[in-house]
């Protein structure tokens, strides 16, 4: 799908874009379409691939054992030796967990992430939904309560935001998928998004961390997160 002439953005305001985003899922492609309203009916010239990175950066690392708050654990981000950190009492924690499009609603922030391809310019590869989001920040992305876009547990450095946008309404289907109308970054935008999609919701999260988890904190990478004080969780099986 090519983006438009500005290079932070998925799209320029032009009128009537119809686009078609390829989505693999395991060795198979699904389909979403996505419309942008705006000027003439010409879609925009094809861009170079480039998307705002997120303004914070995060450590992630899987946990190997945990025991109570003491946890050993591994860098997923960076190179060295496995650590174990005693993760401070109260820090809050965030899950980040698989779902399905029919748990969408309005008010809900949606970001599409992908990464670039010389054929189609960029394959979508899953949608993070944030339940709770804020205010958008300089990067254009909306954070949740504790801080987090979702992007942080994202160890492949190749994958980026492509498109998003809170959600201004939902028409759900019977087979799972939705049409959505979403306040773009350039204006609005509506996805057509298909139960395989992959999709997941960062939401608040009451479990205990356990050994198989990946975790993920606001610090640099390789940075303890003895610590932190927000904890996005991915639980085992979750990816």
């Amino acid at each position: 799908m090519p983006p438009g002439p500005s290079r932070r953005r998925l799209v320029a305001p032009v009128a009537a874009v119809m686009v078609v985003l390829a989505l693999l899922v395991g060795g198979g492609a699904v389909a979403f379409i996505v419309s942008q309203s705006a000027g003439s009916d010409a879609p925009p010239a094809a861009g170079p691939f480039v998307t705002p990175q997120p303004a914070n950066p995060a450590a992630v690392f899987d946990v190997r054992e945990a025991n109570g708050a003491s946890l050993t654990l591994l860098s997923a981000n960076t190179e060295g030796e496995a650590l174990t950190a005693t993760l401070q009492a109260g820090a809050t924690l965030e899950a980040f967990v698989p779902t399905l499009a029919s748990r969408i609603e309005a008010g809900h922030w949606l970001t599409f992430v992908g990464e670039g391809d010389p054929v189609r310019n960029y394959v979508i590869r899953q949608v993070i939904a944030i339940e709770q989001p804020g205010a958008p920040q300089a990067d254009g992305l909306a954070r949740s309560p504790a801080g987090f876009t979702g992007l942080e547990l994202l160890s492949d450095p190749g994958l980026l935001p492509i498109l998003w946008g809170r959600v201004e309404s939902v028409a759900h289907y019977d087979d799972g998928g939705a049409d959505i109308a979403l306040a773009g970054p350039d204006g609005p935008i509506t996805v057509r998004i298909f139960a395989q999609v992959p999709l997941f919701f960062v939401e608040p999260y009451d479990s205990p961390i356990t050994g198989g988890d990946r975790i993920a904190t606001r610090a640099p990478a390789g940075a303890s997160p003895a610590s932190a004080e927000a904890i996005l969780v991915s639980p085992q099986g979750a990816r």
